[in-house]
């Protein structure tokens, strides 16, 4: 439920569309059970609804009043763009057109970026890579990987520049840091390093590199976005980069673990399960284990499932 809320929050579900959802759910509902439908069986249907989506309602308004008066989504100009690796992998400095301040976050929360296409919104939802930078927001996003954020990092890379206005909402979600951890480790898929950055950046601002060790999967070694600066933040033996060629296997983490080690991936379903499958063999703690994952929905299910 914390999870879905605050998907709903970072994209401005608001409460008058419960009943909207509602009407509709009851009538597939009850389309689909037919002669089953009774009063009695709808009654109970509808009872079961209110408390859900009571319960929503009373969560999400508690998120959005965290975001202060700015509540919905707010202009901003693009005021950097740059290519760092093949893919293309763009980073964009997203600044607020007002001039002010972007809302605070903590390190792995990620903002939600909105655009208008073919006549329909889409949302991107992306983790800031400089948490601690009070001006502007940082995202990094790669064309042509198939995720929660295809559509709107496309409309992205290929026709917003500097100058360009998005629109963004506020920060959202509980993936971060374990502040009292002595050893973090970090398993990247692909893009995924996106969503690990803002925390492996915040723990360098803390001179705390020295705990920190990052598995780096790409593909090829030109697609591994943020490679130069963790090779020049951390020292040899706490950055890895693996290509399809030499998949993360139990001998990668040799000497990475420790029993006090939380770690903390993020990728595609597939890549995730791999890694899950490997952290398994070693026995690791599975409450030291965070995932994030980068195609919502089924990740969303599959979070579920993990509990």
């Amino acid at each position: 439920m914390s999870r879905l809320s605050s998907k709903h929050r970072a994209v401005g579900v608001q409460p008058e569309l419960y009943p909207i959802f509602g009407k509709h759910l009851f009538q597939v509902i009850k389309e689909n059970l037919g002669s089953k439908a009774t009063p009695e069986v709808m009654s109970a249907w509808e009872a079961v609804y209110n408390v859900i989506s009571s319960t929503f309602i009373k969560r999400e308004k508690e998120l959005y009043d965290q975001l202060g008066t700015d509540k919905g989504f707010v202009p901003f100009n693009v005021a950097k763009k740059e290519n760092i690796a093949s893919g293309p992998t763009c980073l964009f400095t997203l600044q607020r057109q007002d001039g002010g301040h972007p809302w605070p976050l903590n390190a792995g929360q990620y903002i939600t970026v909105r655009i208008e296409k073919g006549g329909a919104l889409h949302h991107g939802h992306y983790t800031p890579i400089d948490p601690s930078n009070s001006n502007s927001y940082t995202i990094a996003c790669r064309e042509g990987h198939v995720d929660q954020n295809t559509i709107v990092s496309e409309e992205l890379i290929r026709n917003r520049n500097v100058g360009s206005t998005v629109l963004v909402s506020g920060p959202a979600g509980s993936f971060g840091l374990v502040n009292d951890a002595k050893h973090h480790l970090f398993i990247a898929g692909g893009i995924g390093i996106a969503s690990l950055m803002g925390m492996i950046n915040e723990l360098n601002k803390q001179g705390k590199t020295s705990s920190v060790t990052v598995i780096q999967c790409v593909q090829s070694e030109d697609r591994a976005a943020f490679a130069d600066k963790l090779r020049n933040m951390l020292a040899k033996e706490h950055y890895v980069m693996l290509t399809k060629d030499h998949p993360l296997s139990k001998s990668h983490l040799e000497g990475k673990l420790q029993s006090d080690t939380h770690v903390y991936t993020s990728g595609s379903e597939t890549f995730l399960a791999a890694v899950e499958n490997v952290l398994s063999q070693t026995g690791h703690p599975r409450s030291h284990i965070h995932i994030k994952s980068i195609e919502p929905t089924l990740g969303l299910l599959k979070a579920i499932d993990r509990k």
